[in-house]
C-alpha cells in the first residue's frame, strides 16, 4: 500500500504567490497531501525554522482569510491546515470549519487542543464534516491513545520526539509506532524530526505516512527555488516507495 507523503508549507511564506509555487512544487514532487500552516504568533509546537517562516508570513500581513483563499485556488493535492486554537477561536470555530469545508480542506491539525478539551472544536468539526487530526506523543498513556483513536476520523499524527519540529528524530520510532498501532486501527503518520530521505525510508517501514516540514522550509530559507523543493520532495517520495514495510 502506498505510504502517504505529507510536506508542510507555511501560508504566506515566502510570499502569498510564493506559497502557491511551493504547494505546486510539493504536488509535482509526489506529495499525497500537503499541510498548509496558518501562521500564529506563539506556535508552541514549532521549532526555529517554522517559527521564523511564520513570523515572516505574519509580517507580510497574511490573514486567516488569505489562507483559505490560497486553499480555494489549489486543487492539485488535498490540503490540511495546521494551526493553533487561538486563530480558530478568533475566527469562530463553526465559521472556521465551515470555511475550511468550502475550501476543500481535508483536515485541521491543532497541536494545542488536547482531546480532553476538544469539545467545542469537535462540534464544529462534525457540523462541517472536516476532521480534526489529533497528535499523539511518546508520553501519552495507553488510555489517552485509545481515547484519541476513538475521537479520530482521519489519520493520527505521531510526534516522533519529546520536543518541537525540526529537532533530531528519536531512534525508537518503530517501537512507538508499534505501541500506538496496538491501541488504534487509525492510519498513523509520523512527523517532527524527519529531515532526509533516509529518515523517511526508515520511518516508512513502520508508519502509514511521513510528514516533513522544517527540512523543506530550510531549503527556501537558504535561497532555494520551488524546483529545489520539488526535487527534495521527489527524493522523499522515492525513498518511501522503495522502503520495505515492517508491521508488528
Amino acid at each position: 500500500m502506498r505510504k502517504l507523503l505529507i510536506p508542510f508549507v507555511t501560508a504566506g511564506y515566502p510570499t502569498k504567490d510564493g506559497t502557491r509555487a511551493l504547494l505546486q512544487a510539493c504536488a509535482d514532487g509526489g506529495a499525497d497531501q500537503i499541510e498548509l500552516g496558518l501562521p500564529f504568533s506563539d506556535p508552541l509546537a514549532d521549532g526555529p525554522v517554522i517559527q521564523a517562516t511564520s513570523h515572516k508570513a505574519l509580517q507580510g500581513g497574511v490573514t486567516t482569510d488569505d489562507v483559505f483563499a490560497l486553499a480555494d485556488g489549489f486543487r492539485a493535492k488535498p490540503l490540511l491546515i495546521m494551526t493553533y486554537a487561538n486563530p480558530v477561536l478568533q475566527y469562530g470555530p463553526d465559521r472556521f470549519f465551515a470555511r475550511a469545508a468550502q475550501a476543500g480542506i481535508q483536515g485541521i491539525i491543532l497541536p494545542d487542543v488536547p482531546p480532553e478539551e476538544a469539545g467545542l472544536m469537535l462540534g464544529a468539526s462534525e457540523k462541517a464534516k472536516v476532521p480534526i487530526v489529533f497528535l499523539v506523543s511518546p508520553t501519552c498513556s495507553d488510555a489517552r491513545i485509545k481515547r484519541i483513536g476513538g475521537l479520530s476520523r482521519s489519520w493520527i499524527y505521531l510526534v516522533s520526539l519529546k520536543g518541537v519540529t525540526g529537532a533530531a528524530m528519536a531512534t525508537d520510532v518503530s517501537q512507538f509506532v508499534r505501541r500506538v498501532r496496538r491501541l488504534t486501527d487509525r492510519p498513523l503518520c509520523v512527523g517532527f524530526g524527519i529531515s532526509t530521505p533516509e529518515d523517511a525510508a526508515r520511518v516508512a517501514q513502520h508508519a502509514d505516512g511521513i510528514i516533513v516540514g522544517s527540512a523543506l522550509l530550510k531549503i527556501v530559507e537558504k535561497g532555494g527555488s520551488p524546483e529545489d523543493v520539488r526535487e527534495f520532495v521527489s527524493a522523499l517520495r522515492r525513498a518511501i516507495d522503495t522502503s520495505s514495510p515492517v508491521r508488528a
